[in-house]
């Protein structure tokens, strides 16, 4: 007899005993996954013209059918895979997001397999303590109290330590909505205009350095406190905030009777990876009640290792911490936390359903602004158990001596520039051929500040069109940004590198900096310099 429909379709993709006895298209799967964990493709970064690609897939009507899992794998293969950064590839340096250990990748697989979602135990069930365990982890290294403090998170069925959120930027969200709660009691049942109404502030605000990351106007307009909310205070020549100016920002708001919600310090800035004043600002935040944050998405995982711990000082202090995992903890994106000093903190934002989310129900869903959730601490609870503090001590290290191989790479080339280092492996850099890198330094020497600037704007268009040649070429990656807090007159085109690829050696970064000396001194020739 015939199969129905039904039946041809859950035995062709459902039923795991149909794909034991046919395994081919999992065999085929797991050679692509495995050849792009090695890195196996020539380049760094897809060359296919962008135009191109959009052309391959500019058809917005759905299959009517279904096609064969093995035609399929091979158009993710030629299509996909073909046409995207190789992460692992020794030669990507350019961005945050890392290169990952094989079991992470089956961590990702048993996540999807599970499927559980997280808002609450009924649908989460141990799972939900895998969660809260993940979070004491963290939270530990972050705040180091007491193993009572610890215990009772573990077996409470209110509060919470934080949130397992969907990114740094859905961490700084949940944050400064607490904050926002705390500073203006009521906001979130009447309103920000009735509250503001009541409150006798002329405006609020929130404060951090000129480094902020995006994400933070994205929550102040979320919150309806508006983008302009963002007070920007200037960084130093290391890239940190200025203290004497975020004291000078204060005063000011003060005097015009504006509140401060909270301040954001930064620990591993995005564009440089610098670390503010954390202590200093703890101790402001609390002369002045100011709910002080920290986004430590980027090196917030560096507290792991004993050695970094110094560069936090005042950490501990912070009223919340965002950490992201899919940045220096090598897990699969997306995978971050927001943590609390004070675990009733959370509660401001606590939310009840009949169905869900009962009181004292302990399900995780009840301090989250997120609905639905995907059991992603289980990737870096795999991590955790496979890798340990050792694997991840070592992994940390091996960035540091990979920064500083660069770094003395650097200083050997007639033709860059170091522009910034930090403690948490990024590094800018730019291209200056040596005849104008003498130029500029005769043009500073002499005070001629115009003629500078003007060089500098060449500068910049050789760095910018030096970074996107690199780019099409496809044969490595870095990135660039700009930065107005150099030596140089106006703002500076540099080159950026983050130093944690676990597959890079020296003789990779030698032929980095050999392909972009080769790109420099062809674009000086076509741009007459």
């Amino acid at each position: 007899m015939t199969d129905t429909p039904i039946e041809q379709l859950l035995q062709q993709h459902f039923s795991i005993d149909a794909l034991q006895r046919s395994p081919a298209p999992l065999r085929q799967a797991l050679g692509m996954l495995g050849g792009w964990l090695a890195a196996e493709r020539d380049t760094a970064y897809p060359h296919t013209p962008y135009a191109e690609l959009l052309t391959q897939l500019s058809d917005t009507s759905l299959p009517a059918h279904g096609m064969p899992v093995a035609q399929f794998l091979q158009e993710l293969d030629t299509t996909v895979l073909a046409n995207t950064a190789q992460l692992n590839h020794p030669q990507y340096i350019g961005h945050m997001t890392q290169a990952l250990p094989w079991i992470s990748v089956l961590a990702e697989a048993f996540t999807a397999t599970l499927n559980q979602n997280q808002v609450k135990i009924e649908t989460a069930y141990v799972s939900t303590l895998i969660e809260k365990q993940i979070l004491g982890w963290l939270h530990r290294q972050v705040y180091q109290q007491p193993d009572a403090v610890y215990t009772q998170a573990m077996a409470a069925t209110s509060g919470a330590l934080g949130n397992v959120v969907n990114g740094g930027t859905m961490g700084n969200l949940t944050a400064l909505a607490v904050a926002l709660e705390q500073q203006l009691p009521g906001t979130r049942k009447r309103g920000l205009f009735a509250a503001m109404q009541e409150s006798g502030y002329a405006g609020l605000a929130v404060i951090g350095s000129a480094r902020s990351h995006y994400s933070v106007k994205k929550a102040l307009a979320t919150l309806g406190l508006g983008e302009n909310a963002l007070h920007l205070v200037a960084v130093d020549r290391d890239n940190r905030i200025d203290v004497a100016a975020l004291e000078a920002t204060i005063a000011d708001l003060k005097l015009r009777k504006i509140k401060v919600v909270a301040m954001i310090g930064i620990a591993g800035t995005t564009e440089t990876g610098a670390i503010d004043p954390l202590a200093a600002m703890a101790a402001i935040a609390a002369r002045e009640n100011i709910w002080f944050h920290v986004d430590a998405a980027w090196g917030g995982a560096l507290l792991i290792a004993e050695r970094y711990r110094a560069l936090y000082d005042g950490i501990a202090l912070a009223d919340s911490v965002v950490i992201d995992g899919h940045k220096l903890l090598w897990v699969p994106m997306a995978q971050s936390m927001v943590l609390f000093k004070d675990s009733a903190s959370l509660n401001l934002l606590k939310h009840n359903a009949n169905y869900i989310l009962r009181d004292n129900s302990g399900d995780l869903g009840q301090t989250s602004l997120e609905g639905s959730r995907r059991f992603d601490a289980l990737k870096l609870w795999t991590s955790f158990k496979v890798l340990g503090v050792s694997g991840y001590t070592t992994l940390l290290q091996q960035a540091a001596t990979l920064s500083g191989q660069l770094q003395d790479l650097l200083a050997d080339q007639q033709d860059f520039e170091l522009v910034t280092r930090s403690d948490t492996f990024i590094l800018t850099y730019r291209y200056v051929p040596a005849h104008l890198r003498q130029r500029m330094e005769s043009l500073l020497a002499s005070g001629d500040v115009e003629a500078a600037s003007e060089l500098n704007k060449q500068l910049n268009t050789l760095n910018a069109k030096l970074q996107n040649r690199q780019k099409a070429q496809g044969h490595s990656f870095v990135s660039r940004t700009v930065l107005e807090s150099t030596r140089y007159p106006g703002p500076t085109n540099v080159l950026r590198v983050v130093m944690t690829n676990v597959k890079t050696r020296p003789h990779h970064l030698r032929a980095i900096l050999a392909e972009q000396r080769a790109i420099g001194q062809a674009l000086v020739a076509e741009l007459g310099l």
